[in-house]
């Protein structure tokens, strides 16, 4: 469904049918948010890439053709990380919704689209996010892709907050406990094993 919904050109993407889902996930903010490609965009803006060059009536034939090629791995870039937003929904949906069940509460449709998209805009680095303040420091010495950063800084707060907020509910206590319990194992195991 994933692979289905994306709006890039490749074998099976842009399928009929999928086109309502992927407005409706853009309308909820899961989509099309990427945060290294938001900062990959604003740095040429900055430095106004190519107006030099383009200026040049003989060099613009020869850039033409990478121009083309900047828009598809763009176009590429922002449907890999929509692929990953869009599994990451559908599971959060799927689970929240097995979990209701469960406990024999009945959730609306549109009730579940926006926890399962509150998840995904919250816990999962996202470009609208991030603060105009993280977004100016791109122009400053300390580096300029430090939105990404950023972002796991507050995807990781708000991991733990939704993690909470799940425990405290008797009917997503056991997502809440898998979510705690897989964070905790992640900066523990991960920080290690690179070591």
């Amino acid at each position: 469904t994933a692979w289905r919904s994306l709006q890039v050109a490749g074998p099976g993407t842009r399928m009929g049918g999928y086109e309502e889902l992927y407005r409706r996930l853009a309308k909820l903010g899961v989509v099309n948010t990427n945060a290294r490609l938001g900062d990959f965009a604003q740095l040429l803006q900055d430095v106004n890439f190519g107006s030099v060059v383009g200026a040049d009536r003989g060099l613009r034939g020869l850039l033409k053709p990478l121009s083309k090629l900047k828009n598809w791995t763009q176009d590429a870039y922002t449907a890999e990380d929509d692929f990953w937003k869009i599994t990451t929904f559908l599971g959060e949906r799927a689970r929240y919704a097995n979990a209701y069940k469960r406990a024999g509460k009945t959730i609306s449709d549109d009730a579940l689209d926006e926890m399962a998209a509150n998840v995904v805009r919250n816990n999962v680095p996202n470009y609208d996010y991030v603060s105009s303040v993280v977004k100016g420091l791109r122009r400053w010495p300390v580096g300029n892709f430090v939105s990404f950063p950023a972002e796991i800084l507050r995807t990781s707060t708000n991991i733990l907050q939704t993690a909470l907020r799940e425990i405290s509910d008797p009917a997503l206590r056991r997502i809440g406990w898998q979510r705690l319990i897989g964070m905790l194992t992640v900066m523990g195991a991960v920080p290690y094993g690179a070591t």
